[in-house]
C-alpha cells in the first residue's frame, strides 16, 4: 500500500526533539476493533524482508498492569486475535499526534514475566501470511488437492482466498492458465499452494500488506516506479552508510532445469515430418479438425529439419497454424534442430494474442541457461573474467522459455541484487520494500537508484536500517518482458 507522504509529514520527522508513541489496536479476525493495548513501551522492532513469505515481523515489550492483559482465551491475548500497530508523532499545528500504520500482525509468543519489580508483557508477531503457511495454521483438509490443468491464475488464487476466508485482497491480473494438473497430498498448506501457482510464471509474488490486504502484484522492476526517497530529505536523516558483500553466493551463469516433459496416453507422437514453404507436415491419427485436438494436449514431433522464420504446422493437411514462444510470438529461425524430437502444448489460444498454435514447450526435459554479461553489472562474466555456474532444478517449468527468464531472473538476483549498500537514518514510518529511492552514496560520491530489499526499526531508538540493491538499468528495461 504506497503511501505519499504530506509536508506535515516530513517535517514531523525532521524534528531534532520528538515525542513519539506507539498505538496497538486489538482486532477480531474480521478486523473489527476491540480494544487497545494499553501500556508503556519498553523496546520494540519492526522487521520487513522483501524476500519473505512473512513479510512484516513485530516485538515488543509493554509494562503493563491492566489484567486483561494476561494470556486465556477471554484475555486480549490469545490465539484468535490481530493487532494493528501505529507509531506516531506528536506536533505540527495543535500538537496533536499524527499516527502511520505499520503492520497488522497475529502473536505467534507471547511470555508474561511478573514479580515485585517487573510486569513485563514480551510480544513476537507475524505477519498473517503466518496463519496460512502452517506457522499457526494453513493445513488443507483432505487427502489431495487437485487445481486443473486450463484454470486461469487470477482466478485460481481467487478460489483459494475464498477457501482461506480471505475477503481483503488485491489480485493483478496474470493472463496465464494452470498449463498441467497441480496435485497437492497432505500435509499441504495454502502458502504451498500459491507458491506452486507464483513460481509458474518468474516475477510474481504474493504478501499480506500494511494493512491485512493480501497481494498478489508483479515484482516491481525499477523501471516504471516513481522515485519516492532522494537526497533532498535522506541528507538531514542520515547516520552512517556501510557496505557488505557475501562472495559465496555470486552467480553470473544459471542454468535451470526443468519439468520432464513426459507424453502420456491422452497426448499424441509424430514420429516423422516434412518441411516445406515454412510449414512442417504431420500426421496424427484421429484428427479430422483442430477440435478434435483438446486445448492443452501435448503433441510430440520429430522435427527433420531445422526451421525457418514463421514457422508453422500443418496436421493431416489442414491449415497450419503457427508455432509460437511463452509471448505468443513466433520461434526464431533455427530454434529447433534438424533430426530432433519436441515437444508441443496445442493451444486454442494464448491469451489475447493468439488462436489455435502450438507452443513449444522444448525437447523432453524443459532447459534454459543464461550468462550475464553487462557491463554495468559488477559481477558480469566479462567484468570478473570468469563464470560462476548455479545448476537448479524447477519441476514446475515446464518449457524451456519459462526456465530461460527463470535463470535470468535467478542471476539478477544473485549478481545485480548483490550489489548492496546499508543505510542508517531516523526512523521513516511510511517507507515499504520493494520501493525506489535515489541516493548520492557518501563514500564515493555516486548517485544511483536503488530499491529498498529490506529494513528493519525501533520505534525507542527512533532509527531505521535499510538494505539497498542498486539498479542497473539494462538489466530492467530488458526484463521488463516478464517482470
Amino acid at each position: 500500500m504506497y503511501y505519499s507522504p504530506t509536508n506535515q509529514d516530513i517535517g514531523l520527522i525532521r524534528q531534532t526533539e520528538k515525542t513519539v508513541f506507539v498505538n496497538i489496536e486489538l482486532l477480531d479476525k474480521q478486523f473489527k476493533i476491540l480494544d487497545t493495548l494499553q501500556g508503556n513501551l519498553l523496546s520494540d522492532t519492526l522487521n520487513v524482508d522483501s524476500k519473505s513469505k512473512q513479510r512484516r515481523t513485530y516485538s515488543c515489550e509493554l509494562h503493563v498492569t491492566d489484567p486483561s492483559l494476561l494470556i486465556g482465551n477471554d484475555k486480549k491475548i490469545w490465539i484468535d486475535k490481530y493487532i494493528r500497530v501505529y507509531y506516531g508523532i506528536k506536533g505540527g499545528p495543535g500538537k496533536s499526534i499524527t499516527w502511520w500504520l505499520v503492520g497488522t500482525f497475529t502473536y505467534i509468543d507471547v511470555d508474561y514475566s511478573y514479580n515485585a519489580s517487573e510486569n513485563t508483557l514480551s510480544l513476537s508477531c507475524a505477519d498473517l501470511m503466518a496463519d496460512f503457511d502452517g506457522t499457526k495454521n494453513g493445513q488443507i483438509s483432505g487427502l489431495n488437492f487437485v487445481i486443473p490443468a486450463g484454470e486461469g491464475i487470477r482466478s485460481s488464487v481467487l478460489a483459494l482466498l475464498k477457501e482461506m476466508g480471505v475477503s481483503q485482497y488485491n489480485v493483478e491480473d496474470i493472463p496465464k492458465e494452470v498449463p498441467y494438473d497441480l496435485e497437492f497430498s497432505t500435509p499441504t498448506t495454502y502458502c504451498d499452494i500459491l507458491t506452486q501457482l507464483c513460481e509458474l510464471y518468474p516475477s510474481w509474488e504474493f504478501f499480506f500488506d500494511v494493512d491485512g490486504t493480501f497481494i498478489w502484484r508483479k515484482i516491481p522492476s525499477g523501471l516504471w516506479e516513481p522515485v519516492i526517497l532522494d537526497d533532498s530529505l535522506i541528507d538531514c536523516l542520515w547516520i552512517d552508510e556501510t557496505t557488505s558483500h557475501t562472495f559465496s553466493e555470486i552467480y553470473n551463469v544459471t542454468e535451470v532445469w526443468g519439468k520432464t516433459l513426459d507424453l502420456e496416453l491422452e497426448d499424441r507422437y509424430a514420429e516423422s515430418s516434412s518441411y516445406s514453404d515454412g510449414v512442417y507436415h504431420i500426421a496424427l491419427d484421429d484428427v479430422a479438425s483442430l477440435e478434435d485436438i483438446d486445448h492443452l494436449d501435448r503433441i510430440g514431433i520429430h522435427i527433420c529439419g531445422s526451421n525457418g522464420p514463421g514457422a508453422r504446422v500443418s496436421i493431416n493437411n489442414l491449415p497450419p497454424i503457427p508455432i509460437v514462444n511463452d509471448d505468443g510470438t513466433p520461434i526464431a529461425e533455427n530454434r529447433m534442430a534438424a533430426d530432433t524430437t519436441y515437444v508441443f502444448s496445442y493451444r486454442r489460444n494464448m491469451g489475447d494474442q493468439v488462436q489455435n498454435c502450438l507452443y513449444l514447450l522444448g525437447q523432453y526435459q524443459a532447459y534454459g541457461i543464461y550468462k550475464e554479461t553487462r557491463p554495468d553489472c559488477p559481477f558480469s562474466v566479462p567484468n570478473l573474467g570468469y563464470e560462476i555456474v548455479n545448476s537448479v532444478t524447477y519441476d514446475n517449468l515446464y518449457s524451456d522459455d519459462l526456465c530461460y527468464n527463470q535463470a535470468e531472473y535467478l542471476t539478477y538476483q544473485t549478481t545485480a541484487m548483490a550489489d548492496t549498500i546499508s543505510l542508517k537514518l531516523i526512523l521513516i514510518p511510511w517507507l515499504d520494500v520493494n520501493q525506489k529511492i535515489q541516493y548520492t552514496s557518501k563514500m564515493t560520491g555516486e548517485k544511483n537508484q536503488y530499491m529498498i530489499q529490506s529494513f528493519q526499526w525501533s520505534s525507542f531508538e527512533g532509527t531505521m536500517t535499510m538494505t539497498l540493491c542498486r539498479l542497473i538499468k539494462s538489466f530492467s528495461e530488458h526484463t521488463a518482458r516478464f517482470i
